[in-house]
């Protein structure tokens, strides 16, 4: 049995950033998972420090997808799980899943942003209560 491309049955807006002037870039099809892959994250402090409530998630798009990590910008792009939620995450890694195969897909690792977590750096991004 080969792998397939998995299902995208959401919709999600990637948005540039900085947060305080961030524009919708684009809204494409993705699946928002916390699966069975194997994900290699570092907590050295370099690039990211996962805070007390975020939650590292997994969101795959369609091969090629424009979605940014800090490797490609200053920095990263905020993403909207599912369009319009209310529900915020920003990019830590991206990278191509089955690249060169037809089941060729992206993966984009996610970390949820509230100004709960960061007021500094994400000051007016509030979830709503209760999550959707």
């Amino acid at each position: 049995m080969s792998f397939t491309i998995p299902q995208m049955p959401l919709t999600c807006g990637i948005y540039t950033p900085p947060w305080s002037a961030s524009l919708l870039r684009l809204t494409t099809a993705c699946n928002l998972a916390y699966g069975q892959r194997a994900l290699g994250i570092p907590q050295d402090g370099a690039n990211v420090s996962v805070t007390v409530g975020q939650c590292v998630m997994q969101l795959l798009l369609p091969a090629l997808t424009d979605v940014r990590s800090g490797v490609v910008a200053a920095v990263p792009d905020f993403v909207e799980v599912p369009a319009g939620s209310g529900r915020w995450y920003q990019v830590y890694a991206v990278d191509d899943i089955g690249k060169g195969f037809a089941n060729e897909h992206r993966i984009a690792v996610i970390l949820a942003v509230s100004a709960l977590v960061n007021p500094t750096a994400y000051a007016g991004i509030v979830w709503p209560v209760p999550i959707p």
